[in-house]
């Protein structure tokens, strides 16, 4: 993409890899792993609650979680960037498209219009 602007079929897969990836890994850190969540313990019985604090001061959870999440943010970012340029580079050529057709429907027009479409295409009338 740095080199030509354009995206490739293998690089596109990839980046739609990169952004499931990244999908997955957030959902599962923020509810498979109970990251940001209080445990059971530390919810119901109160003398487990200064242990739990302890221990997620001692790890720096939150500073690990905020580092983690402002990482993956970021690959989102990217990732929704590059995937608004495919959209953009799709739409780019389909209304090139429609614009060839429109043409043509136009030229078609003014010969029918002239009466050179009637000598041009009577010929086409076996087909």
């Amino acid at each position: 993409v740095e080199r030509t602007g354009g995206f490739t079929s293998m690089e596109r897969h990839m980046l739609f890899q990169v952004v499931a990836r990244n999908n997955s890994l957030f959902i599962e850190m923020v509810g498979k792993l109970g990251i940001k969540d209080r445990s059971d313990t530390a919810w119901h019985l109160s003398q487990y609650e200064g242990l739990h604090e302890g221990m997620r001061k001692e790890f720096d959870l939150d500073e690990r979680f905020r580092n983690v999440e402002f990482k993956l943010n970021l690959i989102q970012q990217n990732a929704k960037f590059f995937l608004e340029v495919l959209h953009a580079q799709k739409s780019n050529t389909l209304e090139w498209v429609i614009i060839v057709l429109i043409s043509f429907e136009c030229v078609l027009m003014i010969l029918d219009m002239s009466g050179w479409g009637t000598q041009m295409f009577s010929g086409w009338s076996s087909f």
